[in-house]
């Protein structure tokens, strides 16, 4: 079978490529063929589309929000963080393959699945009360 997988990390250098490496060899002991895009602060290395198409699953081993995720519309994936791909990645592998052939796994685009988080709102601060105190030592030398 054929995985597509995308791997991405905060700051997008180790934990990114250490992902995509650990995905490519668990497929190839497993006899499946895994071709992972990297996104990360060295750029990256965007998938053709139609081998995005011709792919069984999709596998999102992100600790952010993928870019282009529209493009995988319709796959069926999985959404993990990078640390679970680098240490389990043929378990990954077998879930996404097991809930795409008996029709449980999500589907990109469906319902909520292809839109980011909502953001949570920033909470407002309380005003703070002026302090009346001389600063840091708060009047301890003769200040008021």
């Amino acid at each position: 079978m054929k995985i597509v997988a995308v791997t991405s990390c905060i700051t997008g250098i180790a934990h990114t490529y250490m992902a995509a490496e650990s995905l490519e060899r668990a497929g190839k002991k497993l006899g499946h063929e895994v071709i992972v895009e990297t996104q990360g602060s060295a750029g990256s290395n965007p998938l053709k589309q139609d081998v995005i198409d011709s792919a069984d699953a999709v596998i999102f081993a992100v600790d952010l929000e993928v870019k282009g995720r529209d493009r995988f519309n319709g796959k069926p994936y999985i959404q993990v963080g990078v640390a679970k791909a680098i240490n389990g990645s043929a378990g990954l592998i077998n879930t996404v393959l097991e809930a795409a052939a008996n029709g449980t796994a999500a589907k990109v685009g469906d319902g909520q699945s292809a839109k980011p988080a909502p953001a949570a709102p920033a909470a407002a601060k309380a005003p703070q009360e002026k302090k009346k105190s001389g600063g840091l030592f708060g009047g301890l030398f003769g200040k008021k």
